[in-house]
């Protein structure tokens, strides 16, 4: 096994031609895609009524997924391949979303129903192939140019004069998936805390440094004519890092009608340009140095588990109405809202939901990714159930939600106090992160050994 295939899958991705621009009175460009079972040959086909922006939004997307914004100081980086962009159709609309290779970085680009006159519209996800070739093209799309686009599934390989099956092996990072999932909880914390007209968003974008620091940590105080930058926190004031990593919004601004500015949890920020036909958001971890896919914030919620009746019918009510709120979704499954947020988390950890802090509700997608292993992406998670296995957690009170336990490791013995959503541990490790990473593996230890006790 290779250093690296521990922290990756190596799946193949077999697609039926490699995506280019078909040329003719109306360019069409054509997305090969992968990891689809249906027989349909068509995963969207189309007219786009913007050809300059929709083709700045793909390039927009698929640079932050060629982009490592953070590398940590003396380390050697593996030259490799970015991902492909993920692309899912539903709610009257097609998403693109892509992670940074060092994942600090989420960016999703939505296609509107304002921009799309489909004539071939199936719900579904998959992956898709951004080659050099058709980045070229795409740069080269001009305003009044008509665009249409289309989407095809692999069920069927070509092989003609004009079309080759292109068959390759790429190695998918495990990150993308823990970082999706890690992704949509934060989502969920956004608030928005600035509105920027189209100038102003213009005037913010271009006052940024191109360059990333590892301590880059600033505050974005409101001011009359947009966010000043300042390193101490105000009244509406939002903490933000890196802001160097938001250069693939420079050449949409442009584009752009208003610029919303969010507030997240732990430091996580989120920016969202509005194009009103269309709109594109980038999350930034809470510093260049800490990607997404290393936070915690599922870890509970995944020891915690879930009964596969509730998530049957909450993945079922997303899928029926593909975008629907937290109270439509506890009505529909006629539970408190507070059990459909811990089966939301157990869902996004399986790829299958995700979160538009914009309009404050869930989609559905299912990520092509194998998802038979994803507790195998959680070390904690894993060291905690060994732990368990061992006989290392003696529990001293447990009363409903309130709960204090010893965790024996080694030679150390650790605390562990749970009360509802709040945890603490004695551990190092939870002195360090003080939480805002999700549980140590003491504290899940303790959630499991809980839950065992219980039953």
């Amino acid at each position: 096994m290779q250093p690296h295939e521990a922290n990756s899958f190596q799946q193949e991705y077999r697609y039926a031609f490699a995506s280019h621009v078909v040329e003719g009175a109306t360019p069409a460009l054509a997305l090969a895609a992968t990891n689809r079972t249906s027989k349909e040959e068509l995963f969207f086909s189309g007219a786009l009524s913007r050809a300059d922006l929709a083709a700045a939004l793909l390039l927009a997307t698929s640079e932050v997924a060629l982009q490592r914004y953070f590398t940590p100081k003396g380390e050697v980086v593996r030259r490799l391949r970015g991902a492909d962009p993920v692309v899912s159709a539903g709610g009257g609309r097609l998403r693109f979303e892509a992670f940074s290779r060092c994942c600090g970085v989420y960016a999703r680009a939505d296609f509107l129903p304002g921009m799309l006159a489909p004539e071939v519209f199936v719900k579904g996800v998959t992956n898709v192939d951004f080659n050099p070739d058709t980045r070229a093209a795409l740069a080269g799309m001009r305003a009044g140019e008509a665009m249409a686009l289309r989407v095809s599934p692999d069920a069927v390989e070509i092989s003609s004069s004009r079309e080759t099956a292109v068959e390759r092996k790429v190695v998918l990072p495990l990150r993308w998936l823990k970082g999706f999932a890690e992704v949509q909880a934060l989502a969920t914390r956004l608030e928005m805390a600035m509105t920027l007209d189209g100038s102003q968003a213009r005037r913010f974008l271009s006052s940024l440094p191109n360059a990333v620091g590892a301590r880059d940590h600033v505050w974005l105080s409101p001011a009359p004519g947009g966010p000043r930058l300042s390193q101490r926190a105000g009244d509406g004031a939002v903490a933000s890092a890196g802001l160097g990593r938001l250069s693939a919004m420079k050449p949409l601004a442009r584009f752009a009608r208003g610029l919303r500015i969010y507030a997240g949890a732990f430091g996580t920020s989120a920016f969202e340009l509005d194009f009103d036909v269309a709109r594109f958001l980038v999350v930034l971890s809470a510093t260049p140095a800490r990607g997404f896919s290393g936070e915690g914030q599922l870890l509970a919620a995944l020891a915690s588990g879930g009964g596969e009746a509730t998530m049957d019918r909450i993945a079922k009510a997303l899928s029926d109405e593909d975008d629907v709120s937290l109270d439509a979704l506890a009505q529909h499954a006629r539970l408190p809202a507070t059990d459909v947020v811990t089966t939301l988390s157990l869902l996004a950890a399986q790829g299958v939901a995700g979160y538009d802090p914009r309009e404050r509700r869930f989609f559905h997608r299912e990520l092509p990714f194998d998802r038979s292993s994803i507790e195998s992406l959680h070390p904690r998670l894993r060291d905690a159930r060994k732990l368990v296995e061992v006989g290392a957690v003696s529990t001293d009170v447990s009363s409903g939600t309130n709960v204090t336990a010893r965790v024996t490791g080694g030679d150390v013995e650790h605390r562990t106090r749970l009360d509802g959503a709040e945890f603490h541990c004695t551990c190092a490790w939870h002195s360090r992160t003080l939480g805002e990473s999700g549980p140590c593996k003491h504290v899940l230890a303790t959630l499991l050994a809980t839950k065992r006790n219980v039953a």
